[in-house]
Parts: structure tokens; C-alpha cells; sequence
């Protein structure tokens, strides 16, 4: 294959130059013109000879026909990867989907139809379902589960599908308790009783014991049993623990500096990998979601400097904190209407690194369950 190239000279006397190409044997295939200047197409190989003819400026312009589509590979190669990788990714992008969200306020009932479509091919990073395909799914699964559910609807919104769930509601008769006590199921005293159905055995401030009946299912009058029920409420009482707190001594303190620096988070919801080597020692990262892609979050973040100081809790600082830490392990477990009543440190000692105290806490809880027993041989009086 010849390997042509195009050459430009400038010069007002465009067939002189023609002609000295000419006598110096060498072999024009196509001239373009301009003004005082042209361009010609010669062999490659005759490009050393034009060195011979004095007076004139040759200079190469581009090579010809597949050696200037070779150039151009060569030198562009990068712009050239990147139009495909755009292409690419936008062929992703609207073929492939990477995150399902199951819409339903019911845990059970989510992770059921997670399941059911997992099974039918509908999960992440595979490729998008057809309509015809997606009405067949959910089909399917409304005869896989008729008890469980009324509606299924999938809709594909970008490279997510988002399911909306009704649930089929089957009315069941509520199989009510017909006798039943409410009885203490810890040892306490007790503060506070809101029952409404039945008899009270105790009083505020009576110390009870595990299993001791705070409210009978039994209606006694004349010590005759008149009726039974199921005795409801709730009883509160006050109930005594014993809890150990270890609290190191020397804490640190992050104060915000001058220096801030920006960069980009690729995230796998358990590592996150920076783009930008990090320039600062110590900092914090004010994140912004940008968008997802494959499993991946990608959020631009701003990183800024902190300052970290290191402190030492002062003795009284120190209990302060350790009782607040064992005010917060408390509240976690406390439900409405239970509170802390007190806090009393038993033991206390102090090293170098830490503080180790062993506090008494009372605490207002729900002390009452219902429990079903046996109604008596003697029965019931009856009236007339």
C-alpha cells in the first residue's frame, strides 16, 4: 500500500515550484491551490528529496487516506475511549438496574416480596425487564401468595424498579380472654396502676413479688365469687438495679480550622474509597450525594481541617459523665410512661486512665402481664 502525504510551499509562483518537482523526478498526484500558497500529494518516500530544491519551505501537512486515520487514532486515542465509554455507560445506564425498593410499611411482608422477585429474576445489576415480562412476574407472584397479598405493582423509574404493595387483610375473629389476672412479673413496689377491667389486690407503695396478682380476674363480694373477666391495664411499679460504668479519663476534643479541600467518594456502602489522595491530617467530610451507579454512591465531599486536643475529665467532670452514660443505657430500654426515678453511685475508684463507679438506679416500668387461670369449683353465684 503507497503511503501518500499532502505538502504546503508557500509562494506566489505555484507552477515554478510544480516544475522544479517535476525536473527533480518527483511525482505530484494531486494539487490543491491557494492563495501565494499550494498543496500536493506525493509519496512519502520522495518527502527526503524535496530537501534538494532550493529556495522554497516545504512542510508537511498530514499523511493521506488510511496512514491519516492511523494519525489520528494515535494521537486521539484518548478522546476516542472516552466517546465509547460515554456510550457504553449510557447503554448501562439505561439497560441495567441496580437497586429494588420494596414499599411497604409491613417488615415481613417486604422481605417476602424481596424474596419472591429474587426468585423471578427481578434484582440488583441485571438487566431490565420487558412489559410483557414484568406483568408475568407480578402475576406470579399475587398466585404464589394469595393470603399475603392483594396488589403487586413494579415500575421501572431509571435503573431502580420501585414495588408497591397492598396487603390482603384476612379478618380474623379475635379470640378474646375470657379470665385472666394481671400479675407481677419482677419484684417491686408500687407507684402507679391504670387498670379497667377488674379487682385490685394491691395498693400504691405495697411491695410485691414475681407472680403475685396486682389485679384479679375474680369479682369477690361477700366472699363469694360473682363474676369472671379478664382483668386490663397496666401496673407500674418501681424496680431496683445495680449497673457498672467505665469511663476513660483522657478524651478528645475536634475544633474546626482554616483549611478545607474538596474531592469525590466512591462508596459501597461499607468502604469508601477517596478519588483524590486526602491533602489534609485531620479532617471531616461534609458529604453530598450526587448519584448512584452499579452499587456504588458517588457524593462530592467537602473535607474540612479539624484540630484534635486532647483533655482530661477532671474528678467531678468525670462522674457527671459516667452518670449520663448510665442515664442513656437506661432511656434506650425505657417505653412510654417508665422513667428513672433515682441514681445513687455505690462504688467509686480512680486510676491513671480511667474512672470505674457501680451505681444503684430505680426505675419506674411495667411491672404487669396478663395471665389466664382455672375458674373455681364453687362457681359462680347466681342471682335468683
Amino acid at each position: 500500500m503507497n503511503h501518500y502525504i499532502w505538502v504546503e510551499v508557500k509562494t506566489k509562483y505555484q507552477e515554478r515550484v510544480l516544475l522544479k518537482l517535476f525536473k527533480g523526478k518527483i511525482n505530484v498526484f494531486e494539487v490543491q491551490y491557494g492563495k501565494e500558497k499550494c498543496q500536493f500529494k506525493i509519496l512519502e518516500s520522495d518527502y527526503g528529496k524535496l530537501k534538494k530544491i532550493v529556495g522554497y519551505q516545504f512542510r508537511k501537512v498530514k499523511d493521506d487516506g488510511i496512514f491519516h486515520l492511523k494519525n489520528i487514532l494515535r494521537t486521539k486515542w484518548l478522546i476516542l475511549i472516552g466517546i465509547c465509554f460515554f456510550f457504553c455507560c449510557s447503554f448501562l445506564l439505561s439497560h441495567i438496574i441496580v437497586d429494588i425498593d420494596v414499599i411497604h410499611s409491613n417488615k415481613e411482608i417486604r422481605l417476602l416480596v424481596s424474596k419472591a422477585l429474587e426468585n423471578h429474576g427481578i434484582k440488583r445489576l441485571t438487566w431490565k425487564k420487558n412489559f410483557n415480562d414484568i406483568a408475568s412476574i407480578k402475576e406470579s407472584i399475587l398466585n404464589e401468595y394469595p393470603e399475603d397479598l392483594e396488589w403487586l405493582e413494579i415500575e421501572v423509574v431509571g435503573m431502580k424498579y420501585i414495588v408497591r404493595i397492598e396487603e390482603r387483610i384476612i379478618t380474623k375473629e379475635n379470640v378474646k380472654k375470657e379470665r385472666c389476672h394481671l400479675v407481677a412479673t419482677k419484684s417491686a413496689i408500687v407507684k402507679k396502676m391504670n387498670y379497667s377491667v377488674g379487682d385490685a389486690k394491691v395498693t400504691l407503695n405495697d411491695f410485691v413479688s414475681e407472680g403475685d396478682i396486682l389485679v384479679s380476674g375474680e369479682l369477690i363480694a361477700n366472699e363469694k365469687v360473682t363474676g369472671i373477666v379478664c382483668a386490663t391495664g397496666n401496673v407500674y411499679g418501681e424496680v431496683w438495679y445495680t449497673t457498672k460504668v467505665s469511663l476513660p479519663l483522657e478524651y478528645e476534643v475536634k475544633k474546626e480550622a482554616k483549611k478545607k479541600r474538596w474531592n469525590f467518594i466512591f462508596s459501597n456502602g461499607a468502604v469508601d474509597h477517596y478519588v483524590l489522595r486526602p491533602r489534609l491530617n485531620q479532617f471531616v467530610d461534609e458529604k453530598k450525594r450526587l448519584f448512584s451507579i452499579l452499587g456504588w454512591e458517588i457524593y462530592f465531599t467537602l473535607q474540612k481541617e479539624v484540630e484534635i486536643e486532647k483533655k482530661v475529665y477532671e474528678e467531678a467532670e468525670a462522674l457527671e459523665r459516667a452518670l449520663q452514660l448510665v442515664d442513656e443505657k437506661f432511656q434506650m430500654r425505657l417505653k412510654e410512661e417508665e422513667s428513672i426515678l433515682d441514681k445513687k453511685v455505690l462504688k467509686k475508684s480512680v486510676n491513671d486512665s480511667t474512672m470505674d463507679i457501680e451505681v444503684f438506679v430505680s426505675v419506674m416500668e411495667n411491672i404487669s402481664r396478663q395471665e389466664e387461670f382455672q375458674e373455681r369449683n364453687q362457681g359462680l353465684e347466681k342471682e335468683g
